[in-house]
């Protein structure tokens, strides 16, 4: 309390400086009669007001923190003091929780409920930022100051590049380049006094202690912009409030010129004038470009024709990009469209009332409220027009536009609803070192190896999924600290043991005033914010607050030295084990079988013993297990899988084990051996068979295997797949042991089981097509029924690393089948053929509700109706250990009887139960959460933001993130506010915005009691959920077809295909074929 006591009275004494400087210009102003010096101080006044404001807000700050009661209590003070903070792009910090960045960035979050933002406060977006009318905050303050320590470092480098340059030319008696190279370094000089004169303002103005909500600087968030191809349309209109360079004499002559750097690269040049009006227009053709630099500068004839530097100016390329897409849907909308907050003011009551006609489909209505109004004036469909601050003195009016060449126009059809298709991020090769899971990324900033302390100069590197270590390619396979993520690498062997060095850092708060790397993800420090930067008091490392806790204790010790030392042990260590191997007799080979049959019979015996509940499906089963142990594709549920935790694995014992023995007759083999027999799936030879299933958590079924134990040779049983019974190998001294009935009858296949394969079916016409493949309808010959098949390429399968997913998926369809959902597609059956895999699946005539909600707009009662169906059906999904990350309309199929069916698994995961996370990017654009977009861990709250999602689609008929492509939709994700019609229900508006909270930990649905705390929103109050189970409640709308073969509810472009399969002309490997054995399964009321 007293250090804020203190820097309000040094705020006060700022004040009191200012104003007297404004008073000094004053009376200069009136003692002469140069139009110039009049304009110049005017500047200088204005430039003052607007300290003195910014000294007044950070003073109503720091009485805030003293006492908040007082400032609580007076809502006058509490508004003008309101935080005029940006709108940042949103991507979060390597280690930085997201519900963390939440807090720290409000704009983000403002739907949240309990949001501590003034309604009314105004936001800045970083193209705000650098706008000569933008007021000073401390983001813009402490934005400037980190731009300007990172300019002044890059252009220290350039200048001693160009002295080096200067040196050898002039060795060489180059006086043509030599000339050129002093040219250079005359211009670098005076570009750098520029800003070292802008970052000297910049720091006089910083006020320490101020709560800065705009602390995460772009270069800190883990998911930068990327670099833009396309047309950069600038129009250079004027300057004002200039410092030009000084006349040497009366009779001079000063012009001004600017100059257009892309890339550090000139691309335009205005003609040089001498009233600072340009007005000249030019077009930039732009490939993978960052920044747009601008420079002014001044030609003095009197002082032999030499040009100087007298202002600079930055524009990010996705900065512009960003206020074109938040204008462009801003403009394209009417009156009556506003945010949540004013619905809550002025809304309806909560019940559901039709909407005007027209009003769902007028677009988004009202003005962005995070922009400024007379910023929002000045920026029209033909761009940008607005006065940008020049440093360290001017302001340059220019209007800019960009025209993103290459990219896929998003369709949008009726009321702005299109077709969209579903992304997965390609699996990526993991290389697994000490617990980290390294992964090459691409970074488009300059980042710092971890390791060796190098800069990545080609911005490409290797980085941890999980605790987002960075470092080069070259330097991965030395890192010798494990994955704090890790809890298991200690059974691995734990290498930094070895060098047996324990020396914590001592991190204490600093100011980065120079260009720093964090030591461990490698990212720059962010500048002038003490808040988020650590450095060791001991040693010369530097980190981020959030990644200290990652940092091994090597304090005094480099990556690099405990990476020597480690290799010397290793070497030394087997140089000793080599001469001890070397010294010592050979055994006999008969003597460790004793043991070795001792151990495997206590191995066996364990297992077999387990007590039946272990079948319950482990929770980090898909974590943990299916990376490291592939299975096959069965009929089988995870349930049936073993507890990847237990010790009682065989086929774990690995190097422990000596290689089998040849089989001995005398010492007969123990009851373990008698457990081949009792193995849930079917022999090899009979892979076409229907597989029994048992529900997932049950404790009846088979006893859980081992994944592909390795054979021992005694037991034919084991290699021999040619036998169409296991029990017909059973050794007879295994025949006493009771078996339970389950795994007697699972492993034989039933008499009155039917084989189903492609001959059974006749294909009719093409419903949907993809990069999956095809679905087509088929009709079944012996019974005449309709069906839909999903058909996929096994190459295609194998050549994306699709294997697991597809069974993943066989194995959700099983879960949806199991109790016969009645809103999830169930299937019939599924086989293979050399080339494809099938799924036969239930046949909805009806169309999906993407038509639907095309050819007429959803009432409030319709699209309710929908929603409940859906969330059941979310909520048996969620029951199951499953999310489904693929919510959308098109995914939403209309039976005849009005009711809905979930479809389309490919995109499901299992083991996803209560605060179970994982991190695949996918999902279709428009409907994924932000966790997924800034690639953090995630749970099964993503399911209820696409929820929401798709009940603002069915409300109001278009998305409520839009754009032009998939960046500008990420980034309408991450950070635009839906809007809604200033007379919808206040119930509709609140369950949009709970379950569009960015915070899932806050999100509706995102705690333990999941669907539970949905069902109990007041949107739906007068909802039974029985009778919505039972399907009692009548339907509002019934889809209608000419007959049984009519396909019109599906998109003509694939009906009209043919209903073949295309040749494939690619023939498996054998031991790809046996990645799909196991995979035929037919549902038990379709024998």
């Amino acid at each position: 309390m007293a250090s804020n006591r203190v820097k309000i009275d040094e705020l006060q004494q700022r004040i009191a400086k200012e104003r007297k400087i404004i008073h000094g210009f004053q009376v200069m102003r009136t003692a002469t009669g140069n139009q110039d010096i009049i304009r110049s101080c005017d500047s200088k006044i204005r430039d003052s007001e607007k300290t003195i404001s910014f000294y007044e807000q950070s003073i109503r700050e720091l009485h805030e923190s003293v006492d908040p009661a007082s400032s609580n209590s007076n809502p006058t003070t509490r508004e003008s003091a309101g935080d005029q903070r940006p709108t940042h792009s949103a991507h979060s910090s390597h280690s930085a929780s997201y519900s963390d960045q939440q807090s720290s960035h409000p704009t983000l979050v403002p739907s949240s409920p309990g949001s501590k933002n003034p309604a009314g406060q105004k936001t800045y977006s970083p193209l705000d930022l650098i706008k000569y009318d933008t007021p000073l905050t401390a983001a813009k303050i402490g934005r400037m100051l980190h731009h300007l320590e990172f300019k002044i470092a890059v252009e220290n480098q350039y200048k001693n590049g160009i002295e080096k340059m200067l040196k050898l030319y002039q060795q060489e008696g180059d006086k043509k380049s030599r000339l050129e190279a002093d040219r250079k370094r005359i211009e670098s000089n005076q570009k750098m006094m520029l800003l070292t004169q802008a970052l000297k303002r910049y720091k006089n103005l910083e006020v320490t202690g101020i709560k800065d909500d705009d602390a995460e600087s772009e270069e800190r968030k883990g998911h930068p912009r990327r670099p833009l191809s396309g047309a950069l349309q600038i129009t250079i209109a004027s300057a004002k409030d200039l410092d030009h360079a000084p006349l040497t004499s009366k009779k001079g002559i000063t012009e001004s010129i600017v100059v257009v750097k892309v890339e550090d690269t000139p691309r335009a040049r205005t003609h040089p004038v001498r009233n600072d009006r340009w007005n000249e227009a030019f077009e930039i053709h732009v490939d993978k470009a960052n920044e747009l630099e601008v420079i002014i500068y001044d030609r003095a004839y009197s002082a032999q024709d030499s040009v100087i530097p007298i202002g600079v100016m930055w524009i990010r390329l996705s900065d512009v990009v960003e206020e074109l897409r938040r204008k462009k849907f801003g403009l394209e909308s009417g009156p009556g469209w506003v945010t949540a907050a004013r619905v809550k003011e002025t809304g309806s009551g909560g019940e559901l009332v039709n909407l005007p006609p027209g009003s769902a489909s007028a677009g988004f209505a009202q003005e962005d409220p995070s922009i400024p109004s007379e910023q929002a004036a000045a920026t029209s469909s033909d761009g940008v027009d607005a006065w940008f601050a020049v440093e360290p003195a001017g302001a340059l009016r220019l209007q800019l536009n960009f025209v993103k060449s290459n990219v896929r126009k998003r369709p949008y059809d009726t009321g702005g609803l299109g077709r969209q298709g579903a992304v997965r991020k390609r699996k990526e090769e993991v290389h697994i070192q000490n617990g980290h899971q390294f992964v090459a990324q691409q970074f488009y900033q300059i980042v710092r190896c971890a390791l060796c302390g190098e800069l990545l100069y080609n911005a490409s590197g290797m980085q941890c999924e999980d605790c987002k270590y960075l470092c080069h390619k070259r330097c991965f396979t030395k890192v010798v600290t494990k994955c704090i993520s890790k809890s298991n690498v200690d059974t691995d062997g734990d290498e930094e043991k070895m060098l047996n060095y324990r020396i914590p850092h001592r991190f204490e708060p600093m100011t980065t005033i120079t260009p720093s790397w964090c030591c461990h993800c490698g990212m720059m420090l962010p500048l002038g914010r003490r808040q988020l930067a650590r450095r060791c008091t001991e040693c010369p490392i530097t980190a981020h607050a959030d990644c200290t806790h990652l940092v091994p204790d090597f304090c005094g010790m480099s990556m690099e030295k405990a990476n020597r030392l480690l290799q010397e042990i290793k070497t030394a260590k087997s140089r000793q084990s080599t001469r001890m191997s070397s010294h010592s007799p050979m055994k006999p080979p008969s003597v460790p079988s004793q043991p070795l049959q001792q151990e495997m019979s206590r191995l066996q015996l364990s297992s077999t013993s387990s007590p039946p509940h272990h079948v319950a499906p482990p929770s980090d089963y898909q974590q943990s297990y299916l990376p490291d142990n592939r299975t096959s594709l069965s009929g089988h549920p995870p349930a049936s899988f073993p507890d990847p935790g237990r010790p009682d694995r065989l086929s774990m014992s690995g190097p422990s084990m000596p290689r089998p023995l040849p089989a001995q007759p005398s010492i007969p083999p123990p009851q373990s051996i008698a457990a081949p027999p009792f193995t849930p799936f079917p022999p090899q030879g009979s892979h076409e068979g229907p597989t029994p299933y048992y529900p997932q958590g049950s404790h009846e079924g088979p006893a859980p295997y081992p994944p592909q134990p390795r054979p021992l040779p005694p037991q034919p049983s084991q290699t021999r797949p040619d036998f169409p019974n296991p029990l017909a190998v059973v050794p007879p001294h295994s025949s006493s042991a009771p078996l339970p009935p389950a795994q007697v009858s699972s492993p034989s296949k039933s008499k009155g089981s039917r084989k189903i394969g492609l001959d059974d079916f006749n294909f009719l016409a093409v419903l949907g097509k993809g990069n999956f493949g095809k679905v087509m309808l088929a009709e079944e010959k012996r019974s005449g029924q309709l069906w839909a098949i999903k058909v996929l390429k096994k190459d295609f399968i194998i050549e994306n690393d699709e294997v697991e997913s597809t069974k993943s998926e066989k194995r959700v369809f099983l879960t949806a089948s199991r109790e016969r959902h009645p809103f999830l597609i169930g299937l019939h059956s599924c086989f293979q053929t050399e080339t494809r895999i099938y799924f036969v699946m239930e046949y909805v005539s009806g169309g999906d509700l993407m038509l639907h909600i095309q050819r007429e707009q959803f009432t409030p009662r319709r699209a309710k109706f929908y929603a409940a169906e859906v969330l059941l059906a979310l909520e048996y999904f969620h029951q199951n250990g499953v999310i489904y990350r693929d919510l959308k309309l098109d995914n939403i199929l209309l039976t005849l009887d009005g009711h809905i069916k979930v479809a389309d698994y490919g995109l499901c995961k299992e083991e996803m139960w209560y605060q179970n996370t994982t991190s695949t990017f996918c999902g279709t654009p428009e409907f994924m959460a932000p966790e997924i977009l800034l690639e953090q861990r995630y749970g099964r709250a993503v399911d209820w933001w696409a929820f929401g999602v798709l009940i603002y689609e069915m409300l109001l008929g278009q998305s409520p993130f839009r754009g032009d492509d998939e960046d500008e939709i990420f980034d309408a994700i991450l950070e635009d506010e839906p809007l809604y019609p200033i007379h919808m229900p206040r119930d509709s508006v609140s369950i949009l915005q709970k379950l569009l909270t960015r915070d899932p930990a806050r999100r509706l649905g995102g705690g333990p009691n999941d669907a539970e705390e949905i069902k109990a929103h007041p949107f739906f109050r007068e909802t039974n959920w029985s009778d919505v189970y039972g399907k009692k409640i009548p339907a509002p709308y019934f889809p209608t077809i000419n007959g049984p073969m009519d396909v019109s509810n599906f998109d003509s472009e694939f009906t009209k295909e043919s209903p073949r399969l295309t040749p494939v002309h690619s023939q498996l490997r054998p031991e790809d074929q046996k990645e799909f054995e196991g995979f035929s399964w037919t549902a038990p009321w379709a024998q």
